[in-house]
């Protein structure tokens, strides 16, 4: 009975194959035919089966990029808030005007971005057992919005008390959580839908790659015993399928590195991630890194990777002007053959393709990708690819540009450019300590410009203004790259000199002296200053008594007749007997 099943079986097919044929059940019908027509009967299913999934996964991504869009929308809105807060919180404490401007920006994404703010209210009446009431996420914003305008007001007009302040951020604060555990669970809630949907892509397309191959199969088949010349489609299906999963690659390679950037703390972080990548997904080619210098108008040799000896063949900086790259603003391929247009930077016989990282309309950097192919057509090859890393690098170098713009902001004088007194008083702490540890000196010089209130009263402000960047700059100029410049308030400056003992840094007071005393005079006023000189351990013995020392040091030159550096009188210690 066994041995009959198969038998049995075929017959049954080929009655079946007879009768939808329109063909008598006793008519011959080859091998290959029935065959052929089981294979039509499985490719007529997996092309049904694979458009169904083509069809299911648009929708999905689709599904997908919506989920994506409201996610980076409401996490718009939680930026908003922080600035908001932040703004007004820093104001309230500040009384600066600047810290405003972030309130402003957030109050308009706000204003900006009403249907985000409809659907997470849609949210949170969908929410089983929310402790809103019939508040919602627009009322609570609204109110919130409320208190912190009651709070800037009454800090415009001064009629605010301390108990008041802390009374109104109190209530901001409690309606801040509220609002930071609702966007919480918007969030989680359509990460969870994200996974879940990318869960059920990737099922099918396990289930369809396994359909495919069972499909190639039978055709293979089918193609050996009638239907040979198919054999090459077959193979240039295979090969899409290949590069389908390559690109595939490329691109979760390049999320993966989105990723990364997004967590890059400075220069060193996003070089260590573009590495990575680009030697991952162009492991034949090498590389290399140039970020622009705004105060050098130059771009600067920040990394490379996949050539030998990078840092010595490569060029350490790079001129705007060199790189037709950056003038067109477009990538731009240097072949290596005759009468090719080049850069002028690039290396004789080495084709290179160089991409200008742009964001927000400023130039971040050049990317090079490196070829020993004089065509360069290898280059237009990875050209996508290329760009796609260079995209990715100007947004994080753009970011990585912003937090140390904002940084500068908050720790430098926004006249002179030199760093102010809060991060003096930090810094000298510092440093006071690093001294003690290593047992050695360190030293500080008190500035003050003569006559700078007089020359402010007859030539006004813009001429004192003008004179304090001048003399700022002269100062800077004389300085190491460890000493610290100050400005300690109005026209008196302040140098800090970590391993300068007492006879070293009164000689760097009289070459700073100099250098003041050597500054172009402004509406023919000449300029000059005094100072003092004090350190520790010779003159002082603490941070507090370095800069009282140095303070009682610069008077003495101020009594002396100005224009002069004095020094403080070496302290008395103890003598044990």
């Amino acid at each position: 009975m066994i041995r009959k099943r198969p038998k049995f079986l075929a017959t049954g097919i080929r009655t079946w194959l007879l009768r939808s044929l329109g063909l008598p059940e006793n008519e011959r019908v080859p091998a290959a035919m029935i065959l052929s027509l089981l294979v039509a009967c499985v490719v007529v299913l997996t092309v049904s089966a694979t458009l169904g999934a083509f069809v299911y996964t648009y929708r999905a991504q689709q599904d997908l990029l919506a989920l994506r869009t409201e996610s980076r929308d409401v996490r718009s809105v939680q930026l908003a808030l922080l600035d908001i807060e932040s703004g007004a919180r820093g104001y309230t404490l500040s009384s600066r005007p600047d810290y405003l401007q972030p309130y402003s920006v957030g109050s308009q994404a706000l204003d900006d971005n009403r249907a985000t703010l409809g659907k997470l209210d849609r949210f949170t009446a969908e929410l089983s057992g929310s402790a809103l009431g019939t508040q919602t996420v627009s009322s609570l914003i609204a109110h919130l919005r409320s208190e912190l305008s009651k709070l800037i007001s009454a800090a415009q007009r001064g009629s605010a008390s301390g108990t008041e302040q802390l009374a109104h951020l109190d209530r901001t604060k409690a309606t801040m959580d509220t609002l930071r555990q609702i966007i919480g669970q918007f969030l989680a809630a359509r990460a969870g839908e994200a996974t879940r949907a990318e869960d059920n892509v990737a099922v099918l397309q396990r289930l369809l790659l396994a359909l495919q191959i069972i499909s190639g199969v039978a055709i293979l088949t089918a193609l050996f015993l009638a239907f040979r010349g198919v054999v090459s489609q077959s193979r240039a299906r295979a090969a899409a399928m290949g590069e389908a999963v390559q690109n595939r690659d490329q691109i979760g390679h390049l999320l993966s590195m989105a990723d990364m950037l997004q967590s890059a703390m400075g220069y060193e972080d996003a070089n260590a991630v573009l590495r990575a990548t680009a030697g991952r997904l162009l492991s034949g080619f090498g590389g290399a890194l140039y970020i622009f210098n705004n105060s050098r108008d130059r771009l600067d040799l920040s990394t490379a990777w996949n050539v030998d000896g990078a840092e010595m063949s490569h060029p350490q900086v790079i001129s705007p002007s060199q790189c037709w790259a950056l003038k067109r603003g477009k990538p731009h391929t240097n072949c290596a053959i005759y009468g090719a247009l080049r850069c002028s930077h690039t290396l004789d016989g080495q084709s290179a393709l160089e991409i200008p990282m742009l964001a927000r309309g400023e130039v971040y950097g050049l990317l090079q990708i490196f070829s020993d192919d004089p065509t360069g057509a290898d280059l237009e090859t990875i050209k996508p690819l290329a760009i796609a890393l260079a995209d990715s690098m100007s947004l994080a170098l753009s970011s990585i540009a912003l937090r140390e713009r904002l940084r500068n902001q908050a720790l430098r004088d926004p006249l002179t450019g030199l760093y102010n007194r809060r991060f003096m008083e930090e810094v000298l702490e510092s440093f006071v300590l690093q001294a003690e540890r290593r047992n050695a000196p360190m030293s500080a010089i008190m500035i003050d410009l003569d006559h700078f209130k007089k020359l402010n009263d007859q030539h006004g402000h813009a001429v004192g203004d003008a004179v304090l960047r001048d003399v700022a700059a002269a100062i800077m100029s004389e300085l190491r790259k460890s000493d610290i410049a100050c400005r300690y308030g109005g026209e008196e400056l302040i140098v800090l000199l970590p391993d300068s003992d007492l006879v070293t840094a009164r000689t760097k007071a009289e070459e700073i002296r100099n250098r003041i005393a050597d500054v172009s005079p402004v509406e023919g006023v000449a300029v000059s200053a005094s100072l003092g000189v004090a350190s520790i351990p010779q003159t002082s013995a603490s941070p507090a008594d370095l800069l009282t020392m140095a303070d009682a040091a610069l008077y003495k030159a101020k009594q002396e007749g100005r224009n002069r550096v004095e020094t403080a009188p070496a302290r008395m210690t103890l003598v044990k007997p």
